[in-house]
Protein backbone atom coordinates (compact mmCIF):
# COMPACT_ATOMS: atom_id res chain seq x y z
CA UNK A 1 0.00 0.00 0.00
CA UNK A 2 3.02 2.27 0.42
CA UNK A 3 3.47 2.40 -3.34
CA UNK A 4 -0.15 3.55 -3.69
CA UNK A 5 0.40 6.33 -1.17
CA UNK A 6 3.48 7.55 -3.02
CA UNK A 7 1.54 7.45 -6.28
CA UNK A 8 -1.28 9.47 -4.69
CA UNK A 9 1.24 11.97 -3.34
CA UNK A 10 2.85 12.35 -6.77
CA UNK A 11 -0.52 12.79 -8.49
CA UNK A 12 -1.49 15.39 -5.91
CA UNK A 13 1.73 17.36 -6.39
CA UNK A 14 2.23 16.96 -10.13
CA UNK A 15 -1.38 16.87 -11.24
CA UNK A 16 -2.75 19.16 -8.54
CA UNK A 17 -5.44 16.60 -7.85
CA UNK A 18 -7.57 17.20 -4.77
CA UNK A 19 -8.89 13.64 -5.01
CA UNK A 20 -5.48 12.01 -4.84
CA UNK A 21 -4.32 14.52 -2.23
CA UNK A 22 -7.26 13.47 -0.05
CA UNK A 23 -6.40 9.79 -0.58
CA UNK A 24 -2.80 10.45 0.43
CA UNK A 25 -3.88 12.48 3.46
CA UNK A 26 -6.24 9.75 4.61
CA UNK A 27 -3.47 7.16 4.29
CA UNK A 28 -0.93 9.29 6.17
CA UNK A 29 -3.40 10.02 8.96
CA UNK A 30 -4.34 6.35 9.27
CA UNK A 31 -7.90 6.54 7.96
CA UNK A 32 -7.70 5.00 4.51
CA UNK A 33 -10.58 6.08 2.28
CA UNK A 34 -9.63 3.44 -0.30
CA UNK A 35 -9.50 0.75 2.38
CA UNK A 36 -12.91 1.83 3.66
CA UNK A 37 -14.42 1.59 0.19
CA UNK A 38 -12.86 -1.86 -0.22
CA UNK A 39 -14.25 -3.06 3.13
CA UNK A 40 -17.70 -1.64 2.34
CA UNK A 41 -17.85 -3.41 -1.02
CA UNK A 42 -16.60 -6.67 0.51
CA UNK A 43 -19.18 -6.48 3.31
CA UNK A 44 -21.91 -5.99 0.71
CA UNK A 45 -20.84 -9.27 -0.88
CA UNK A 46 -19.35 -7.76 -4.01
CA UNK A 47 -17.05 -10.16 -5.87
CA UNK A 48 -13.37 -9.72 -4.90
CA UNK A 49 -12.39 -8.62 -8.41
CA UNK A 50 -14.88 -5.76 -8.32
CA UNK A 51 -13.69 -4.86 -4.81
CA UNK A 52 -10.31 -4.18 -6.41
CA UNK A 53 -11.53 -2.53 -9.63
CA UNK A 54 -14.45 -0.34 -8.46
CA UNK A 55 -12.44 1.95 -6.13
CA UNK A 56 -9.95 2.58 -8.94
CA UNK A 57 -12.79 3.50 -11.29
CA UNK A 58 -14.45 5.68 -8.62
CA UNK A 59 -11.32 7.66 -7.78
CA UNK A 60 -10.38 8.07 -11.43
CA UNK A 61 -13.89 9.37 -12.17
CA UNK A 62 -13.72 11.81 -9.23
CA UNK A 63 -10.34 13.02 -10.47
CA UNK A 64 -11.71 13.64 -13.97
CA UNK A 65 -14.71 15.55 -12.59
CA UNK A 66 -12.56 17.91 -10.51
CA UNK A 67 -12.19 20.53 -13.27
CA UNK A 68 -15.99 20.78 -13.44
CA UNK A 69 -16.40 21.09 -9.67
CA UNK A 70 -13.36 23.33 -9.15
CA UNK A 71 -12.86 25.12 -12.47
CA UNK A 72 -10.12 27.46 -11.22
CA UNK A 73 -6.86 25.54 -11.71
CA UNK A 74 -4.91 27.71 -9.27
CA UNK A 75 -7.49 27.16 -6.54
CA UNK A 76 -7.42 23.41 -7.20
CA UNK A 77 -3.62 23.46 -7.02
CA UNK A 78 -3.73 25.39 -3.74
CA UNK A 79 -6.27 23.05 -2.16
CA UNK A 80 -4.30 19.98 -3.25
CA UNK A 81 -1.06 21.34 -1.77
CA UNK A 82 -2.69 22.39 1.49
CA UNK A 83 -4.24 18.94 1.89
CA UNK A 84 -0.94 17.19 1.06
CA UNK A 85 1.38 19.22 3.23
CA UNK A 86 -1.22 19.79 5.93
CA UNK A 87 -1.63 16.05 6.36
CA UNK A 88 2.13 15.57 6.62
CA UNK A 89 2.44 18.32 9.23
CA UNK A 90 -0.59 16.99 11.13
CA UNK A 91 0.81 13.44 11.10
CA UNK A 92 4.13 14.72 12.49
CA UNK A 93 2.32 16.75 15.16
CA UNK A 94 0.19 13.75 16.18
CA UNK A 95 3.32 11.61 16.38
CA UNK A 96 5.06 14.18 18.59
CA UNK A 97 2.06 14.46 20.91
CA UNK A 98 1.82 10.69 21.33
CA UNK A 99 5.47 10.38 22.32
Amino acid sequence: MEIGALSWFWRGVRGHSVTFSALFASFVLGVSIAGGVNRLLASLGVHWLYVIILPIVLFTWLNRKEPQWLPDKERRKGIARVVLWGSVVLAIAINQIRH
